[in-house]
């Protein structure tokens, strides 16, 4: 902006006091000699010096207008932006005619400072001046827009309380969210300390990641993540899957990179990170890629890159896993999102439709705003909406953490009162903000016999479509894992491991109303002689022995068991409730069983590995006086021969 405006003083105006054939607007030889000095250390880019020289040009003739508006350059060179302002206005009430376009500056300086309606009135003042520069009008009319839209965000305020973390989260230095918890009690952060290379004395930046417990009502002082790997790679931008387990982050320069920031991936296994991978060709180019979120169910990866193909700057982009777990060329997020400035940070939560990201390209505040679009049924972003003030600020909101339950967010910022840099903040989330109510399940798998944890994979279905939802596998150290479901389904629940009887489960959210976690411990048994497993994903029509369709995906589990283990038999057993005679409820549960037989033989397996048997109602596991109770009485067994 500044060197745009002494090109224009140096150019466009008859009343230049660089330009020599020009009249001054000061006939004071000891202003003008202060000012001519000043100029000469300006174009040397020492503003700090042209400031006092310009100062006491003033003095000597206060009316010398190109004193006072090369003195607002230079203080907005050093960033006093109140100095500057102060300058130009001074310009402006000795002659307003003298500089036209400093009505446009001053829109700009007010606009950086917040002052949008001020900003508006002098951007309104520029227009109607009789010899406007056309160039400057062009970003004249744009700039009034934005200005106008920014005071109705200003005048329109979301009801929120912005939180500072305080010390020791936040300290003098760059403080950047990454991840919080289910609990919201664990938090991991970015550190960026900025440091001198003693050779050339230029500020270069080492980034450092960190955790804190919240305890005793306040966050614990952060402890540094130990990432043996990480040497003195340059690493940072990063997001961790929703339950923890999985970092995605940027690496620029790296060996394996293929251009100057590339994508990786580390997997956990307890508390240790293992070695990174690329993420590949699809979504790593020559170019810049970074600041990467992973979808809840890990099926879509956003990011941010600056590749070819996009609307400019940097943007918003998405890539989905194949099946042979390998990504597919990203595809661009859309002019409803991406502007031909910069759109990065991008934060899905977990409810997989609602994505934060930070722009300055989309009408807000100043420097970066943040920004949320929801995707509808068929996949389309709506238009990106401001998040509000005071969440946004006139300085820079970058990045973004939604907790899984919605109910919190944490931004980093560098807005005024802070402890320096970008800090940490927190808020309540709010109505216009608030994601879709999601549950989830989060779980350990342990051996039913040794109770040692176990690494297994765990898969949720839709029953009503048999459509796999998503799948994880537990901590080989822990055995634990975190599953998002979504409310008003139900959804089959099979744990497997080879060596081991899958573990069967119904989650009923039907009718789930005030309920958000299913957590629980799940216990495996060794594929053994004796063992037995509960089907409880076999489902038939009332007083019928067909299979429904939502059968389907646990039988083919047990199929799938059958085939690794080929030297075992089993026996199928079936149970009814007490409704009924009790000679044909025998009968239904000895037919049930043989339908499941039937479903395993047509699958491959060998009808002598099968045996049935049919206990109608002898054998309940529960009280028959309850729908409830019924239902877990109409079951299928399976018992290892």
């Amino acid at each position: 902006m500044t060197k745009l405006a002494i090109l224009i003083l140096l150019v466009l105006s008859a009343n230049i006091a660089t330009a020599q054939n020009f009249q001054q607007s000061s006939s004071n030889k000891k202003a003008i000699k202060y000012y001519n000095t000043a100029v000469s250390q300006y174009q040397n880019n020492n503003y700090s010096d042209a400031i006092p020289l310009l100062s006491k040009s003033l003095k000597h003739d206060k009316n010398f207008i190109e004193a006072w508006l090369l003195l607002g350059d230079s203080y907005i060179e050093v960033d006093s932006m109140l100095g500057a302002i102060y300058s130009y206005e001074s310009a402006i009430y000795i002659d307003s005619t003298f500089f036209p376009a400093g009505y446009y500056f001053l829109g700009n300086m007010y606009y950086k400072i917040g002052e949008y309606q001020k900003a508006v009135d002098n951007y309104l003042h520029f227009s109607r001046q009789p010899n406007a520069s056309k160039e400057l009008l062009l970003l004249t009319y744009p700039r009034m827009i934005l200005a106008s839209k920014a005071v109705l965000i200003v005048e329109n305020p979301v009801p929120v309380t912005i939180r500072n973390l305080g010390y020791p989260i936040n300290t003098q230095n760059d403080e950047y969210i990454n991840y919080v918890n289910t609990s919201s009690d664990y938090m991991m952060l970015t550190r960026r300390t900025h440091i001198t290379n003693s050779q050339s004395n230029d500020p270069t930046y080492m980034e450092e990641l960190l955790y804190s417990a919240y305890h005793d009502s306040a966050w614990e002082n952060p402890t540094k993540v130990y990432l043996e790997w990480k040497d003195d790679l340059n690493m940072g931008s990063l997001s961790l899957s929703t339950d923890g387990r999985i970092m995605y982050f940027t690496g620029c320069y790296w060996p394996i990179g293929q251009g100057s920031c590339d994508l990786y991936a580390s997997h956990s296994s307890g508390s240790h990170w293992l070695l990174p991978y690329n993420l590949g060709d699809n979504i790593n180019t020559s170019n810049w890629e970074s600041q990467p979120i992973i979808s809840s169910d890990s099926k879509k990866l956003f990011f941010a890159s600056k590749r070819t193909g996009g609307h400019g700057g940097s943007d918003i982009w998405m890539s989905i896993k194949l099946k042979n777990n390998t990504w597919s060329s990203p595809i661009n997020l859309g002019d409803s999102i991406n502007t031909p400035k910069d759109e990065m940070s991008p934060f899905l939560h977990a409810d997989g439709n609602t994505l934060f990201f930070a722009s300055n390209g989309h009408p807000g505040l100043g420097g970066y705003d943040l920004f949320i679009s929801r995707q509808d049924e068929v996949g389309r972003w709506s238009l990106a909406k401001n998040i509000g003030y005071p969440t946004n600020s006139r300085y820079n909101e970058i990045n973004i953490f939604s907790s899984i339950d919605g109910k919190q967010s944490w931004i980093s910022s560098d807005r005024d009162g802070g402890y320096g840099g970008m800090d940490i903040y927190s808020f309540d989330n709010y109505e216009d903000i608030l994601p879709k109510k999601i549950m989830y399940v989060e779980g350990i798998v342990i051996d039913k016999l040794t109770k040692i944890p176990l690494e297994a994979e765990i898969q949720i279905a839709n029953l009503s479509t048999s459509e796999v939802i998503n799948t994880t596998i537990s901590d080989s150290v822990t055995g634990g894992f975190l599953l998002v479901i979504f409310p008003g389904v139900d959804y089959a629940f099979n744990i497997t491991k080879k060596g081991y009887l899958f573990l069967s489960e119904n989650i009923n959210l039907q009718d789930s109303a005030g309920v958000k976690l299913v957590k629980k411990q799940f216990e495996l048994s060794p594929f053994q002689i004796g063992n037995q497993l509960i089907m409880n994903n076999v489902f038939f029509k009332f007083n019928e022995f067909e299979l429904l369709s939502s059968s389907f995906v646990e039988l083919d589990k047990l199929t799938d068991v059958l085939v690794q283990n080929p030297l075992f038999s089993i026996e199928i057993i079936g149970h009814t409730d007490s409704i009924g005679d009790a000679y044909y409820n025998k009968e239904l549960s000895i037919k049930r069983a043989y339908s499941v037989g039937n479903y395993l033989i047509e699958n491959g397996i060998k009808s002598e590995r099968l045996q049935y048997k049919g206990m109608g109602s002898t054998m309940p596991v529960a009280k028959n006086n309850s729908e409830a109770g019924r239902a877990k009485n109409r079951r299928t067994e399976v018992r290892i021969k």
